[in-house]
C-alpha cells in the first residue's frame, strides 16, 4: 500500500523535533557538567579535610566539541524560523548553545545565545532563573 506523503509528513515532523530535543538534551545535560557556574558547594564531612582537584567534572575534547558544534548549529538553523518546534525546545536549544560558547570561551556569541534563550522564554511565560544565571555569568566573563 502507498502511505500518502500528507498523512505521514506531520508525522515524520513530529519523529524529527522529538529526535532534535533528544539530541539537545544530551548535549545539554553534558554541557552543564562541564560549564559550571553555581558557587562552589560546600565540603560534606567526609570531604572536607581532602583537597579537591581544580578541574572537576567532565570535560569535552576536541572531537566532541566538533561534533557539538557542528550537531547543534545544524539544528537551531533548521529550525530558527520554525514555530513547531516549540518554545520549550528552541530555549532548551539556545541556551545548550550558549552553554557550549561559553565552555569555547566565546563569550559574545554564548551572550547572544543567552540573550535569545531569555527573551524566548519571557516572551512564552517560561523559567527563566537559570538563564539569568547563565547570562549574568557570562557577562563577567566579557
Amino acid at each position: 500500500a502507498v502511505v500518502s506523503t500528507q498523512s505521514t509528513g506531520k508525522g515524520q515532523t513530529e519523529i524529527a523535533h522529538n529526535i532534535y530535543s533528544e539530541v539537545v538534551g544530551i548535549w545539554s545535560n553534558m554541557l552543564k557538567s562541564v560549564v559550571k557556574l553555581e558557587e562552589p558547594q560546600p565540603d560534606t564531612g567526609l570531604t572536607s579535610f581532602v583537597d579537591k582537584p581544580v578541574e572537576e567534572g567532565e570535560t569535552l575534547d576536541e572531537a566532541q566539541e566538533a561534533e557539538a558544534i557542528q550537531m547543534l548549529h545544524a539544528i537551531y538553523e533548521l529550525q530558527q524560523s520554525n514555530t513547531a518546534y516549540g518554545a520549550t525546545n528552541m530555549v532548551t536549544l539556545l541556551h545548550t548553545l550558549a552553554l557550549l560558547h561559553t565552555h569555547l570561551m566565546g563569550y559574545l556569541k554564548a551572550q547572544e545565545f543567552a540573550q535569545d534563550a531569555l527573551t524566548c522564554a519571557q516572551e512564552n511565560g517560561l523559567e527563566t532563573t537559570e538563564l539569568e544565571g547563565l547570562k549574568s555569568f557570562i557577562s563577567a566573563k566579557c
